[in-house]
C-alpha cells in the first residue's frame, strides 16, 4: 500500500513539473489595435472624457477631439500612455470651453 502510495505521489509530481515547464508557450500575445484602441476608450470614459476618436496603427495611437480644458487633455494623453502595446501617441486635441 505504502509502495502505491508512492508511486502515485512521483507520478503526479512529474507531471505537474513537465506541465508547469511549457507555461511559457501559451502565455497571451499582446494585445491588437482595436483592443488597444477599445482600452483607451475605457480609460477615457473612467476620467469622464467623451467624444473623443481613438485611431491605432500598429501600437501608434491618434487622438482626435475637442476637450474643455487642458487637465482634460492631459488626462486623454495619459489614458492612452497607460496601455500596454501603445508605443507613441499623437496628439490632435483642442482645448475648446
Amino acid at each position: 500500500m505504502k509502495k502505491t502510495l508512492v508511486s502515485i505521489t512521483v507520478t503526479l509530481l512529474l507531471v505537474g513539473a513537465l506541465g508547469c515547464a511549457n507555461w511559457n508557450k501559451y502565455t497571451p500575445k499582446g494585445m491588437d489595435d482595436t483592443a488597444i484602441a477599445e482600452e483607451i476608450r475605457k480609460n477615457q470614459l473612467g476620467d469622464g472624457i467623451t467624444g473623443m476618436t481613438v485611431n491605432v496603427d500598429h501600437g501608434v495611437v491618434t487622438l482626435r477631439g475637442d476637450v474643455k480644458t487642458a487637465s482634460d487633455k492631459q488626462k486623454a494623453i495619459d489614458d492612452a500612455r497607460k496601455v500596454n502595446g501603445v508605443k507613441r501617441v499623437n496628439d490632435q486635441i483642442a482645448i475648446k470651453p
